[in-house]
């Protein structure tokens, strides 16, 4: 009689188990697709500060795990093409664009207040 109840339990535990994570699964599934098929157009000012603030952070992140590596094996092109891949990723070219724009125009005040 127990052997049978704890049967049952564990088998109700797994089966919750699993229905639980694959609604998770498809909640976060979804949630990916919607962000990843935006336009630019379609994002808010407030979204693309938010994303551009943790591109920066992931950007630092993942350059000073790129340098404490180390690359003396390979040669220049691939290094460069390691340290490219990190800024140029899918996810990350929009964020890399704001960014080039934003230090662009703080060089051309730079540059005009200068001269």
């Amino acid at each position: 009689m127990d052997q049978n109840r704890n049967d049952i339990n564990t088998y109700v535990e797994t089966t919750v188990e699993n229905k639980i994570n694959s609604v998770m699964d498809i909640i976060t599934n979804n949630n990916e697709i919607s962000n990843n098929n935006k336009m630019i157009h379609e994002y808010t000012l407030h979204e693309l500060y938010v994303n551009t603030m943790q591109y920066l952070i992931d950007i630092i992140n993942d350059i000073s795990d790129f340098l404490t590596i180390n690359h003396k094996n390979e040669t220049n092109q691939e290094y460069r093409e390691k340290l490219f891949s990190i800024f140029f990723r899918n996810d990350r070219i929009l964020y890399t664009g704001i960014l080039l724009i934003f230090i662009s125009l703080i060089l051309y005040f730079i540059d005009g207040v200068s001269t």
